[in-house]
């Protein structure tokens, strides 16, 4: 008798009509999807990463070629191949960023360097442009701030700063 009268003393006062304390979705909000936590829309996140690679010159020799290898946020260990020309307006190229899972992330970037004896550091200014499986409706912006020699070969070391969207 004595639990039963306990539980409907608890049983009582949970239905006292007193008012919630914290916010409580409706069902119809919860069934719209207004209640859940799940990320909607753009969300931009971290790019970070590092990579080292080899930089070479074309029989044009204001054609120049980049292979390299580094890790980074979003596509773990990766390979990273980009061309691009020395041109009086302006060094512009293109990449080809290969995840470990060979997904693929491209972008096209501009560049401008800065000669320091016994180096040079170019920073690119990245703009993703297509991809390839969880990269296929990327977009997103990042900096690559590379530091190489003055004589071939080019070693080149650099680092990667920005933001990507996976776009889902």
């Amino acid at each position: 008798m004595r639990y039963g009268v306990i539980g409907f003393c608890v049983f009582a006062a949970a239905c006292a009509g007193a008012a919630p304390t914290g916010p409580t979705p409706s069902l119809s909000q919860i069934a719209g999807g207004i209640a859940t936590t799940e990320a909607r829309g753009a969300s931009e996140l971290p790019f970070k990463g590092t990579y080292e690679g080899l930089e070479t010159v074309g029989t044009v020799p204001s054609h120049h070629h980049l292979d390299a290898t580094g890790n980074a946020t979003h596509l773990g260990r990766f390979t990273v191949t980009a061309d691009w020309t020395l041109a009086p307006t302006g060094n512009f190229g293109t990449s080809t960023w290969t995840a470990a899972n060979g997904d693929e992330l491209s972008t096209s970037f501009a560049r401008r360097g800065v000669v320091e004896p016994p180096t040079i550091t170019f920073t690119e200014t990245h703009t993703v442009t297509s991809g390839t499986g969880r990269f296929a409706n990327a977009s997103g912006t990042f900096t690559i701030v590379q530091t190489r020699g003055l004589s071939m070969p080019y070693n080149n070391s650099a680092a990667i700063d920005g933001t990507i969207d996976l776009g889902h």
